[in-house]
């Protein structure tokens, strides 16, 4: 099971980077704060003036999905957390609270933007390791004309499961977002990614042996294509 979960890790987290001089960075939220407090080092590390925290509550913060509710979007506990980790001051961020998938994480975040006045060319974005494909792939089609890179905390695939982050569920994951590069992009909401035949390969392997279920609920499983 291993060997084909690093398959798939290694796929979705390849675009990974580690330096760059960027106008922003944007923190797409989620469940995992640990993605909050890397925001607030690589703003440490100078990475980046501004950082843009994106996010209401999602699938896993709405207390929805035998997970507790989180009082505050997702947004605003991301910087609470970025901020405890950095000293990052609130003169350095800024917060988009209605966003509630990754396509609106880049489309309002734009809009937040400029509506400030801000000039965007190039600029990071950080996530969950594993979303690094789908995440560069939504850039694409929700904030184009910028060049993006992403970046992730790191400890790789060995080092992501914790407490609440059991290995698992993370195989679970692996496979839902390699779906959704398919199926996004037919859908029109992410650019196109080539999957090489490894890769989906190891998916339709992990499928068969049940790792399904974050996989979309509308969509065959086989959904995924190259």
């Amino acid at each position: 099971m291993h060997r084909l979960a690093r398959r798939l890790w290694d796929f979705h987290t390849a675009p990974a980077s580690t330096g760059g001089d960027q106008d922003l960075l944007l923190v797409l939220g989620s469940h995992d704060l640990r993605v909050a407090a890397h925001a607030g080092r690589l703003w440490a590390a100078g990475l980046a003036p501004l950082v843009v925290f994106s996010g209401d509550r999602g699938r896993r913060t709405t207390g929805t999905d035998d997970h507790g509710r989180w009082q505050r979007p997702e947004a605003e506990e991301f910087a609470e957390t970025a901020k405890a980790a950095s000293g990052m001051p609130d003169s350095a961020l800024l917060l988009e609270t209605r966003a509630t998938n990754t396509g609106e994480n880049f489309a309002l975040s734009r809009g937040l933007t400029t509506a400030r006045g801000l000039s965007v060319r190039r600029a990071a974005v950080t996530a969950k390791p594993y979303m690094g494909q789908r995440a560069l792939a939504t850039a694409a089609v929700h904030w184009p004309g910028v060049t993006w890179t992403f970046h992730c905390f790191p400890g790789g695939y060995p080092g992501y499961p914790n407490e609440d982050h059991p290995a698992g569920e993370l195989v679970h994951f692996l496979v839902g977002d390699l779906q959704r590069l398919g199926v996004y992009a037919r859908r029109g909401w992410s650019a196109p990614v080539d999957i090489p035949a490894e890769v989906r390969e190891a998916y339709v392997r992990l499928v068969a042996r049940g790792f399904t279920a974050h996989l979309l609920p509308d969509e065959p499983a086989e959904a995924v294509s190259g």
